[in-house]
């Protein structure tokens, strides 16, 4: 490895090096998870001489180029809070979070500044301190990343919590459904619905935003049946935590983890009193309502019979396998509707519905609308819960 190599290897982020030519561009050297083209639709951007540019693809996201005797270093992209140009905060504004997609950094200004001077005279090519003020101020807009980051979209008159995403929030934390929170969590953070909820600072505003959904949050956990006090002592705690923190990334991270871990809690309070077969069945199921897994493939799992697993599982849940299933893939398919905008078809095909139709029918039995109405309005299937077809133990019933 050459010194530069070794030293953007030392950095543990994204990364590459690549010799520009009139034959084409060829890469040399790569670190992280950011495909190649990516980086050489970059240099497409920007003169092909000695020099250093930035590409803005947030207002926090940015990635640094450094072109030298005809190979160019590109850096990143990386996190960089705390520029002054940040602090212009509109109703347009965002923040990228969930810098582990891509194995980046976080940094502040000062930080980021000895970054660039250092690698700059490695290379024998030092960039000053109002150099890089310039090269923020003209930074190339570039939207290369778009498919691998997620924002933080702020209005002007947003609302604390849509209601739609909040719904879907609820219940995954009811289901202990982590995947799922996932997915309503990123759409409610890109959706542009988060309120600006201070007017001191950005920082205040999103840890403001994050206490009103972690409490919001929380109560599902009671009405799956976690204890009151425990509930609220961890409510405190999570509040603790969230006001500790500095940065947009940290804090949309640990807002996420928190519901994970609330998630996580309740799957515990449910798998707690369920035997270890049917514990079994039931987690496969839950985790993936879409598993095509028969009751003779349980039983070869288990070394149990079917007939022995069927019986056992509908004494402890209440259900048979198979309407288990049907319940599964319908709370699921509730909470895809509310958290994406995935077609009726498409949900019905990752739900492994034989078709739409069938989809239409199960649906329609269970909850007592049809899919697009519950699309049009979240509040038809608002009462729906799986567990009121059980006997697991919810808090409440």
């Amino acid at each position: 490895m050459t010194l530069e190599q070794l030293y953007i290897s030392s950095l543990n982020l994204p990364a590459a090096q690549v010799k520009i030519s009139s034959s084409g561009n060829i890469i040399q050297f790569k670190t992280g998870k950011i495909l190649t083209h990516k980086y050489l639709q970059l240099l497409k951007h920007v003169s092909h001489h000695d020099g250093f540019t930035i590409f803005r693809h947030t207002q926090t996201l940015y990635t640094f180029c450094f072109i030298k005797d005809h190979i160019a270093y590109l850096i990143g992209p990386e996190i960089v809070n705390d520029l002054p140009h940040q602090h212009q905060f509109d109703a347009t504004y965002q923040i990228v979070y969930l810098a582990k997609r891509l194995n980046t950094t976080v940094m502040g200004k000062d930080q980021c500044y000895k970054q660039v001077l250092f690698f700059s005279q490695l290379l024998g090519m030092p960039v000053t301190t109002a150099q890089t003020d310039a090269a923020f101020a003209h930074a190339i807009p570039s939207d290369q990343l778009n498919d691998l980051i997620t924002t933080v979209n702020f209005k002007e008159k947003g609302v604390h919590i849509s209601y739609v995403y909040e719904k879907a929030l609820k219940s995954a934390v009811l289901a202990g459904d982590t995947a799922v929170i996932h997915t309503a969590f990123t759409g409610l953070v890109e959706s542009g619905r988060i309120g600006i909820l201070s007017d001191k600072s950005k920082i205040r505003g999103l840890k403001n935003w994050g206490i009103i959904c972690v409490s919001v949050t929380i109560r599902a956990a009671i009405n799956a049946g976690l204890d009151y006090d425990q509930a609220y002592s961890l409510n405190d705690q999570y509040v603790r935590t969230i006001e500790q923190l500095a940065s947009f990334t940290e804090i949309m991270q640990t807002i996420e983890e928190i519901l994970v871990d609330m998630a996580n809690r309740v799957n515990h309070l449910r798998n707690v009193h369920l035997s270890t077969n049917v514990r079994a069945i039931y987690q496969a199921i839950m985790d993936s309502p879409e598993t095509t897994t028969t009751i003779t493939q349980f039983g070869n799992q288990l070394g149990r019979s079917p007939r022995y697993l069927s019986q056992q599982f509908r004494q402890e849940i209440g259900v048979s396998i198979p309407k288990f299933k049907r319940l599964a893939k319908v709370n699921q398919a509730i909470q895809l509707i509310n958290a994406t905008n995935f077609s009726m078809a498409r949900i019905a095909e990752i739900l492994n519905f034989s078709d739409q139709a069938h989809f239409t029918r199960d649906f329609k039995a269970l909850v007592g609308v049809d899919p697009s109405t519950v699309r049009k309005n979240p509040h038809t299937a608002e009462k729906w819960n799986l567990y009121d077809y059980t006997k697991i133990n919810v808090g409440g019933r």
